[in-house]
């Protein structure tokens, strides 16, 4: 299943990096394909995961979690 989760405030690759391994720490996420240029990360998960954690770990991260789709 693939999620797209909409991140702002990250301005290089370092940004996207650090949101990256926040959310694939995550039980459920298999990966994460995050571009600071789109302002997106693109989730793979393997099975259903609360929305709240992934805030969670982008916000860990210190960016702004927008809205996911």
């Amino acid at each position: 299943m693939e999620k797209t989760v909409i991140v702002k405030g990250m301005t290089c690759e370092h940004c996207a990096g650090r949101v990256k391994n926040e959310l694939e720490k995550i039980d459920g996420v298999l990966s994460a394909d995050v571009s600071a240029d789109a302002d997106n990360a693109i989730i793979q998960l393997e099975e259903e995961v609360d929305y709240g954690l992934l805030r969670k770990a982008v916000e860990k991260a210190g960016y702004n979690f927008v809205e996911i789709n």
